[in-house]
């Protein structure tokens, strides 16, 4: 959850340490079943990192108030989206986005993180079997069996939904990212294609080459040091995908912050899982 998620978890923001509970209401149980994308521990968000929560307008975080596991993103401006020759037609426009200071996580959140929730009653156990419209019964079959559990503490946090997301970043004192500050945190002020650079990926640098990186599925958390952002987070390509606050919809043609204000239940999910080989899918300007 940058907190944020990924592969269906989040990465997580912050600016300030209370920790804060959240219970779901009856109506957010009902979009929860009109919305649910717990889908492949592969193919679908997981608590990557998550961003401190913070009031609106948003403050700037000093980078000492940063909690601990967490990097500090000074405020600043950058180009979200792809130039108009790259990229798939929800990339555009690119627009310029400002935003202030913030917190976020430096890597996935884990199992064995996501379970302490579970312990102490605020969080529901993840699932056992994936769940999406898009997927037949041999989807299911296939995918269920990659959910992770209690034997792999240090991997991410997978095939929970973007409910448990928002519930475990509370519980945490935290938030999800905007689209906008999970793609700064993870391009910088450069506009690069991907965490590390411009050059493609390969098995060193991001968890998504099948076999040729050293791990059949998820890989334990920050396995990746090469593929590290200008800011010091990990994993923000490959591994789980994660889900970010954002509505999932067109982008502004003005610059904004973020981009609340879209309407709809279908949430933005980026940074690609550990079976996307597929190099412009873990592209940082992808959207899901």
């Amino acid at each position: 959850m940058l907190v944020v998620v990924a592969a269906i978890f989040l990465f997580g923001l912050s600016t300030r340490q209370e920790v804060l509970h959240h219970h779901r209401t009856a109506a957010q149980d009902r979009d929860r079943q009109a919305s649910n994308a717990a889908a492949a521990p592969g193919g679908t968000p997981v608590v990557l990192a998550g961003v401190q929560q913070r009031s609106e307008p948003p403050p700037s975080v000093p980078p000492d108030t940063c909690l601990e596991r967490m990097v500090h993103v000074p405020s600043g401006k950058a180009m979200i989206g792809s130039p108009d020759e790259l990229g798939d037609p929800d990339e555009h426009p690119m627009h310029e986005v400002e935003l202030a200071a913030y917190c976020i996580d430096r890597t996935e959140v884990t199992v064995g993180e996501y379970m302490e929730c579970v312990a102490s009653g605020d969080c529901s156990g993840p699932a056992l079997t994936v769940s999406s419209t898009d997927y037949v019964a041999s989807d299911i079959k296939r995918y269920s069996q990659f959910c992770n559990g209690n034997d792999r503490l240090e991997h991410p946090m997978n095939c929970v939904d973007w409910y448990q997301a928002t519930t475990y970043c509370t519980w945490a004192g935290k938030r999800l990212p905007t689209e906008a500050e999970w793609e700064y945190a993870a391009h910088g002020p450069d506009g690069r294609a991907y965490p590390w650079g411009n050059e493609p990926p390969n098995s060193t640098r991001l968890n998504s080459s099948g076999d040729a990186d050293g791990f059949k599925t998820t890989s334990p958390v920050g396995s990746f040091p090469a593929g590290v952002s200008p800011f010091g987070v990990l994993d923000m390509a490959g591994n789980v995908w994660e889900w970010t606050s954002d509505i999932y919809g067109p982008y502004p043609h003005a610059r904004v912050t973020t981009l609340r204000g879209a309407t709809g239940k279908t949430r933005s999910l980026r940074g690609g899982g550990w079976m996307n080989l597929d190099a412009d899918v873990v592209r940082i300007a992808f959207r899901n």
